[in-house]
């Protein structure tokens, strides 16, 4: 990989980025739209401008994925041909789609998701999963990234988009949907827990974290996410209402 790396989009998942980037000596450079200097000093990392940040040859957009098409449409014609581009979106389909249609042929491409974040992974992020997605990149370039996140310490899945949104609309979609629900319900902690449930609590409030454009998007823009949330409403419901019958039954069989 390149000693200088670009981020573009310095919220909480960017810096978490900068900061694992910086430890590897790597020379990193952000950009946001707000300046973020004194928070870029901080962690080893520099801040720039929207145009220094797109000469790197590898560039990372850490943008929501609402703003997205936007950033792509920003700088298709301030980067050059060579330059690496990666996107850290948690859907596949929808951010590779539009890395390949709106960046020029010229740009290689990778598709990447970081299976953790600043909630699940505060100090390490060794033994931390990541799948890549290989849109538009030459196969030693995708021999190169993935072995530097395996000096990182992550696990690295190879992937297609199709194959990753599926696997997330259980994995995250739900996930989020049943914490989110928890939420909801006012589920607290409790002093006669079991680990069981203390797990359940870890989920929730991780999840309660989430904005609420980051758990629409999840939920929305994941082709198979409606299936899988329908599929587990009904299922419950379908529980419920036989643990109510067989209730019913047992009260009538006690009756003299």
């Amino acid at each position: 990989m390149e000693n200088q790396i670009s981020i573009i989009g310095f919220g909480n998942f960017g810096k978490l980025v900068a900061k694992h980037l910086v430890s590897t000596g790597t020379r990193v450079l952000v950009n946001d739209s707000i300046d973020k200097t004194p928070e870029a000093q901080k962690i080893g990392a520099k801040f720039t401008s929207l145009e220094e940040a797109c000469r790197s040859k590898i560039i990372i957009l850490a943008v929501p994925m609402e703003n997205l098409v936007s950033i792509l449409e920003t700088i298709k014609d301030k980067i050059s041909q060579g330059t690496l581009v990666l996107d850290v979106c948690s859907l596949k389909i929808f951010s590779c789609r539009a890395m390949q249609e709106i960046l020029p042929k010229n740009i290689e491409i990778i598709g990447t998701h970081p299976l953790f974040g600043p909630q699940s992974a505060p100090n390490s992020i060794k033994g931390m999963k990541i799948a890549l997605v290989n849109v538009r990149a030459n196969p030693k370039t995708i021999e190169k990234t993935k072995n530097f996140c395996e000096k990182l310490g992550l696990k690295v899945i190879l992937t297609t988009a199709q194959e990753h949104d599926r696997q997330m609309a259980f994995s995250q979609a739900l996930t989020h949907f049943i914490g989110r629900v928890c939420n909801k319900t006012n589920i607290t902690r409790i002093e006669l827990s079991t680990k069981t449930f203390d797990d359940l609590m870890n989920i929730v409030e991780i999840i309660k974290n989430d904005t609420p454009a980051l758990f629409n998007n999840m939920q929305t823009m994941n082709p198979f996410a409606e299936e899988v949330r329908e599929n587990f409403v009904r299922s419950a419901s379908q529980i419920n209402n036989e643990l109510n019958f067989k209730r019913v039954d047992n009260v009538e069989c006690k009756q003299p």
